[in-house]
């Protein structure tokens, strides 16, 4: 199996929380997350931007 590409999982990462806090934030209006409290939006919103920011400041082009 080839090792992934530096950095991959980075990218990953980052990917998974900007989907995950769009879905949450976007569907927002349909009923199962309505029932989803405000602090995991908000913690889910911060961690999608901790993520950003930190691919964007120090990618991982090196593994």
């Amino acid at each position: 199996m080839p090792s992934s590409r530096p950095g991959c999982w980075q990218r990953r990462r980052t990917g998974l929380a900007v989907v995950v806090c769009g879905v949450v934030w976007g569907f927002r209006w349909l009923w199962p997350l309505q029932l989803v409290p405000g602090w995991v939006v908000v913690s889910l919103v911060i961690w999608a931007g901790l993520e950003l920011i930190v691919l964007l400041r120090h990618p991982h082009r090196w593994s």
